[in-house]
């Protein structure tokens, strides 16, 4: 800045130079007043006119077109919703400097140049740079602000710290904004065919930013602009690749170019300039372009923004995945919604990425005592739940080895006891309800409860005999029948549980209702067809789906009362 103002000191001193050494006409002197006394009177007189002599446009309208998307000469206030800006800030000055009524038209930066050359406009101020070419079609003003031309690359850029690397790798990629002297200066270092051309700065930016270019030539200010919150994204390397002066421009011929040079000038003198640089090219300013266009949010159901489906696996792993994603792959067609399934490893995992804020997860497939809990924090609620053979509700069992001489659940005091999860609801809630019952503390009176992972795997620890008894829901002993075909023989049921809701789907509280709906007819119609059967069945043995809301669990809300079991409990 203090470069500039130099200049425009040595501008004004050099008019004033000149106009001291015009000749001025000289009165005759009388001969009774000496010419000595009579000389400081008529110095005097120049210089109390070159103080007033700035012109008065008498309040004349000046329409000045911005682009109001340049930071820091014109944008728009994310705070107010006001233009502001170095450009309205000095622009208004000038006004009052000279007497002219400012008034703005935002306009594209493509065709600002020539649509100021056909006189659409009285003036542009726009940090244009001042250049021969461009000032064959419109007046330039005095330059007011030097600007150095960086290149901005991404945070981890290691290949590049001048413009000679990007010359000398053509798998580099370079981009700037058209039309603008950045291009130009990119052509004199790489052919066409090399360089990016787009129509903002913002999509330059955006694209070094997801690798689809490598570097991008901007003027050091706008750069510094764009690093703001993307500080941890981007960084302005190498050298200045040229120095350039901004100014105002006007059509050709404009009698405004005399009068802003002279209101450019007494800001410059008035330390004007000084201060409104200090205001937008110093550290206190902060408004970044991601204040200015904040990147927009994905889709939800989107590549970029997937549906999470979570769910814990009943049974083997690979197979509840391959099941839930050939359901999703259904919904997609149906759709065009994206939806990742997810396996946890328990259900308290799902619990809380449906409740973490943001929400994890989307959608949920829970178990009957764990959405009660997820729904009674306020972050799951029902929409669908499972039918299995023609039943929308379920049971559970507690089953041993057949000869282990074990036939009542009041036996099993001091065994060991295999669950598939602390928070399966056929699988340990029940049953630790069915123990205590049985005067038997779940807490204190089995030697070893064993968290086996899954229904299947609570089955294969008693069958295997790594447990002395165990739970599931009825009748998990045929998920593993290939690999142990004896375990309707082996294992023995010793009882089974009064009736239980199903599992289903649940959206995540506050879900897009017009998505849900989406999702739920697509599911509803998938369970229609064999191959959809299909699918739900490897993933959860689930036959068909039916729409119920949370009412649908009020009755074993009761049954949970009467155990005198509270929610909060687990």
């Amino acid at each position: 800045m203090k470069k500039v103002l130099w200049i425009l000191t040595l501008l004004l001193a050099a008019s004033l130079i000149v106009a001291a050494c015009q000749p001025t006409p000289v009165e005759p002197v009388a001969e009774e007043a000496p010419a000595e006394e009579a000389a400081p009177a008529e110095a005097e007189e120049p210089a109390e006119a070159e103080e007033m002599a700035f012109p008065d446009l008498g309040g004349r309208e000046v329409t000045i077109a911005v682009e109001n998307a340049y930071l820091p000469f014109n944008y728009i206030d994310p705070d107010t919703g006001e233009p502001a800006g170095w450009d309205y800030d000095v622009w208004n000055e000038i006004c009052a400097v000279i007497n002219c009524t400012p008034v703005y038209v935002e306009a594209a930066w493509e065709g600002m140049i020539q649509a100021v050359a056909d006189g659409q406009f009285d003036a542009a101020a726009d940090g244009i740079t001042i250049t021969e070419e461009r000032a064959e079609i419109v007046d330039f003003s005095t330059g007011y602000v030097a600007i150095e031309q960086r290149l901005l690359v991404r945070i981890d850029e290691d290949r590049i710290e001048s413009i000679e690397d990007i010359v000398a790798d053509e798998a580099l990629k370079l981009g700037t904004q058209t039309g603008t002297t950045n291009y130009a200066t990119a052509a004199t270092f790489l052919p066409e065919e090399r360089i990016s051309g787009f129509e903002q700065f913002g999509f330059v930016v955006q694209a070094v930013i997801a690798g689809d270019i490598d570097a991008v030539i901007i003027d050091e200010v706008a750069g510094q602009g764009y690093l703001g919150e993307n500080a941890d994204a981007l960084k302005l390397v190498g050298p200045s690749l040229s120095s350039d002066f901004l100014g105002f421009i006007f059509p050709k011929g404009s009698d405004l170019v005399a009068p802003v040079d002279a209101a450019i000038e007494e800001l410059a003198k008035n330390g004007f300039l000084d201060e409104v640089n200090a205001k937008y090219f110093g550290p206190d300013f902060s408004i970044t372009y991601d204040d200015l266009f904040p990147p927009e949010e994905p889709t939800l159901g989107t590549e970029e923004d997937p549906i999470i489906w979570a769910v814990v696996p009943s049974g083997e792993t690979e197979r509840v995945v391959a099941g839930f994603e050939q359901v999703a792959a259904m919904i997609y067609d149906q759709t065009g919604l994206v939806i990742t399934p997810f396996v946890a490893t328990e259900y308290a995992g799902v619990i809380e990425a449906m409740c973490s804020d943001p929400a994890k997860a989307h959608m949920s497939s829970l178990a009957t005592f764990s959405y009660i809990l997820a729904a009674d924090r306020g972050c799951a609620e029902a929409a669908l739940v499972s039918v299995r053979y023609g039943s929308a509700v379920y049971n559970g069992q507690i089953f041993v080895r057949a000869d282990s001489g074990i036939t009542s659940i009041e036996e099993l005091a001091g065994k060991t006891f295999c669950r598939p999860d602390p928070l399966s609801t056929s699988g340990w809630i029940i049953p630790s309800i069915e123990l205590r019952a049985a005067g038997i503390d779940p807490d204190t009176d089995l030697a070893q409860v064993v968290d086996a992972g899954s229904h299947d795997a609570s089955i294969a620890g008693v069958y295997n005999g790594d447990c002395e008894a165990g739970s599931s829901y009825v009748d998990a002993r045929t998920r593993v029948e290939e690999d142990y075909p004896d375990v309707m023989d082996v294992i023995q049921v010793i009882s089974v549980s009064a009736d239980i809701p199903n599992d289903g789907v649940q959206f995540v509280a506050g879900f897009d209702a017009e998505v849900k709906a989406q999702i739920v007819a697509a599911l509803l119609a998938i369970a229609e067809t064999e191959e959809g059967q299909a699918a739900l069945g490897e993933a959860y043995q689930w036959e068909a789906l039916a729409e119920y809301d949370d009412t649908f669990y009020d009755a074993f809300r009761q049954v949970l009362d009467a155990a005198g079991v509270s929610v909060e409990d687990f």
